[in-house]
């Protein structure tokens, strides 16, 4: 049997098998049909080029969007009578319901034909083309402006004898006259509607023509194969409809909730987007008219609350990335599209206190997960600053890229001149759980905390001291967190539960779940790491992964939690149902190749599985200038020339430690620049005697020259081992260059005769012979 040659919407290819028909079981789609557009090979190639860009969409022609008036209508009529209110469904009405008539319980009027017809003039100004949409509660028309000479769109009611046809147009008269955003359809005039008795009766609103590209209709191109819809179009999407609602929410005195937003409440305009249809707008606490809203994207609290809220608006915004996701191409390397469906998640939780605090805040984490998309898929933006961490002053895992010190020779026991010169492999370097917990990035402080002020008076904070509560002011959940940091630094028991202490403290305070309950996630983790250490119990690094789990759902655009996350993933071992810490590390170096720490990390994890080449790799993306370029080119020297353990590989060809030490040569004395490699005379004095350990045991490892016999009797042993080979002229070079550097090294340790001592007898063992 074949397999499906087509894609699936997901950019993945189908693989079904194809029935006898010619038919794919999976997608549907006949083996021989064009199916969906084809897609680039190489990941980067995927989406657009800039972030948040989307293609540019120009309107359809306005005769070629005017529908027929008599076409049938998408909604369930009613009475338009408030008092009576019913729908005109079994039991009332059986069968078609006619379009206009009378309601069978009460007798009111009704009529859901449009009220406006071609060649129909509006205030003396607009000349009505036709209708183009209905909604569910109104019409709109194109009209022409006769003044301005161009094409607008006329909003009137559905039914033209809703008796609360007035009070609806007007409520949503002095909102849009309120609201001036781009991303918001821009509203023009108002022309009223009157009765025969010259009462106000309704009205109709002039806007902007937008165009009827609705997500919807995208979503509907998608799927029939006429276009391809990638996952950064749908961040996109969202980002830009978060601004809108953001400034719906932002309005000062007026705050105002959308209420129902949907795919098919959004048009893709040109190359940006705009909302529409605010008739179900309302300022916050409005009750009357009621809200209008859609089921499937309402918060499951507006059911029985009534009254939309913030958190509802958002769970709407979720909902409707979500739809338009399932049609995407998601197709990015590691992580994937993960952090956005992670984004997708907190906005549509249950809990509408979990879910994001503003939309501002969920626009920034849906930002940062197109960032991390977009960084997989090996593009480069501008970095952006954190609205929620600090960068830490310490760098992680620093000891891979760090010159050895001096008890590197000293705590080393003494090889016998006719050993092996077998070197001491290189040290990984990982972070212990104590240095995890102490040089994190740290929580930017809630701006609203009651004490908040008295971190940002210079006069007056020190971030190595401990703070008291000002007593008369609310506790301070900010000043515990600071207290507990302070005590994370110290080494006693004590210190630790000090710490916890104050942990409790400050989560036994009251306030905003959206905005503290990550901030103390990520402290718990923290204290919890601290006690792996002093405890010695893995279990503890466990508990403070799944602290560093909660911040990252709720903070899944931020490369922090991921941060964490790699390290603890690194000392415990990869969880199958959880991010890899090689996935982890990647989405954080990908996305800020000058972070020293994920680089570190995906190099420590390579040497682990004896791939030299692919930690050399990593490290060479850290860009001259940063400040961790003058780590990560020592860990690159020492990476080429080092014996590994645990590999099968354990040493590279002796001609790699000669790169690193040429390289080294050419580095002293040169001017430094700012990140640049900068060693003293006695760093580099160190550095070359471990990168010659590891050529000479390099040289040794591949040596096959037997030497003569040694004497039999007491010391065969030694001069055994010493007969199994002859010194090659390379090797007898290496041994006096090591003997001098030894000795070089003893003459810059003399305050310790035990430790000049030391260290001579370290250029004796390895002092070419001389004789055989």
């Amino acid at each position: 049997m074949t397999t499906c040659p087509h894609r699936r919407f997901s950019g993945a290819p189908c693989g079904g098998p194809v029935l006898p028909t010619g038919h794919c079981a999976e997608c549907g789609r006949h083996e021989k049909d064009p199916g969906l557009p084809g897609l680039p090979t190489a990941p980067r190639d995927l989406g657009p080029r800039e972030l948040l860009t989307l293609p540019g969409r120009e309107p359809r022609p306005p005769r070629a969007r005017l529908i027929r008036p008599g076409a049938p209508l998408r909604i369930r009529m009613g009475c338009s009578s408030p008092e009576c209110g019913i729908t005109f469904a079994p039991p009332y009405t059986a069968g078609p319901v006619p379009v206009q008539g009378y309601c069978p319980a009460c007798g009111e009027p009704y009529s859901y034909r449009p009220d406006l017809a071609a060649g129909d003039v509006l205030g003396d100004q607009y000349r009505i083309m036709g209708p183009i949409a209905h909604g569910g509660q109104g019409w709109v028309y194109l009209a022409e402006d006769t003044h301005l000479g161009d094409v607008v769109a006329v909003k009137g009611l559905l039914n033209r004898y809703e008796r609360d046809g007035a009070r609806l147009a007007d409520v949503e008269r002095r909102n849009l006259v309120a609201i001036r955003h781009p991303r918001i359809v821009q509203i023009r005039d108002f022309v009223a509607r009157r009765g025969e008795d010259g009462q106000v009766t309704g009205g109709y609103l002039v806007m902007d023509d937008v165009g009827d590209g609705t997500l919807e209709k995208v979503v509907e191109e998608v799927r029939r194969g006429e276009s391809v819809l990638d996952i950064e179009h749908v961040a996109a999407y969202g980002c830009q409809i978060l601004e809108a609602l953001g400034h719906l929410h932002a309005g000062g005195e007026r705050v105002f909730l959308y209420g129902d937003m949907k795919p098919s409440n959004v048009v893709h305009h040109r190359d940006g987007v705009k909302v529409i249809d605010l008739g179900g707008m309302r300022e916050e606490g409005q009750s009357e008219p009621p809200a209008h809203v859609t089921p499937p994207y309402m918060a499951p609290e507006t059911e029985t609350a009534g009254l939309p809220t913030v958190a509802h608006d958002l769970h709407t915004v979720g909902v409707t990335l979500r739809e338009l996701a399932v049609w995407a191409v998601d197709e990015v390397p590691g992580l994937g599209a993960a952090s956005f469906w992670w984004v997708v998640e907190r906005a549509t939780r249950a809990d509408p206190d979990l879910r994001f605090a503003n939309a501002r805040d969920m626009a920034g984490q849906l930002r940062g997960a197109l960032r991390e998309i977009r960084a997989l898929r090996g593009k480069s933006d501008p970095p952006e600053p954190s609205h929620y961490f600090r960068p830490s002053p310490r760098l992680l895992g620093a000891r891979l890229g760090t010159v050895p010190g001096i008890a590197h020779w000293l705590d080393r026991p003494l090889r016998h001149r006719y050993d092996p010169p077998e070197a001491p492999p290189l040290d990984l370097g990982a972070p212990t759980p104590t240095e995890i917990a102490r040089c994190l990035p740290v929580p930017r402080r809630y701006p609203d905390d009651p004490q908040t002020a008295r971190f940002e008076v210079s006069g007056g904070y020190d971030p190595d001291r401990l703070l008291a509560q000002d007593g008369e002011r609310p506790t301070s959940v900010e000043i515990c967190l600071h207290n507990v940091r302070v005590l994370l630094g110290r080494d006693r028991r004590e210190d630790l539960e000090r710490a916890q202490e104050e942990l409790d403290t400050a989560d036994s305070i009251p306030g905003p779940r959206a905005v503290r309950q990550w901030r103390l996630q990520w402290h718990r983790a923290l204290v919890a790491l601290r006690r792996a250490d002093l405890d010695g119990d893995p279990r503890q690094i466990a508990a403070a992964k799944a602290h560093f789990t909660r911040v990252r759902l709720d903070l899944p655009g931020e490369y922090a939690p991921k941060l964490a996350l790699a390290y603890c993933g690194e000392l415990l071992g990869d969880d199958a149902a959880a991010p890899t810490a090689k996935e982890l590390y990647e989405a954080v170096s990908a996305r800020n190749p000058a972070h020293g720490g994920a680089a570190l990390g995906l190099a420590r994890l390579a040497l682990r599985d004896g791939d030299r080449a692919a930690a050399l790799d990593v490290l060479g993306r850290i860009r001259p200038g940063s400040l961790d370029h003058a780590v990560a080119r020592i860990a690159a020297l020492r990476i080429r020339a080092a014996r590994l353990s645990g590999v099968r590989d354990p040493l590279p060809a002796p001609a790699e430690a000669d790169a690193a030490l040429a390289e080294l040569h050419r580095l002293k004395g040169r001017d430094p620049g700012v990140g640049e490699l900068s060693l003293s005379a006695d760093e580099a004095l160190r550095l070359s005697i471990e990168l010659h350990e590891w050529k000479l045991d390099a040289l040794h490892h591949r040596a096959d020259r037997p030497g003569p016999p040694g004497p039999p009797g007491r010391g065969a042993a030694r001069f055994g081992a010493r007969r199994l080979r002859r010194l090659s002229p390379r090797e007898h070079e290496v041994r006096a260059q090591m003997e001098q550097q030894y000795l070089l090294l003893a003459a810059h340790h003399k305050e310790s005769a035990a430790a000049h001592e030391h260290l001579v007898d370290l250029s004796h063992a390895v002092r070419p012979q001389t004789a055989f």
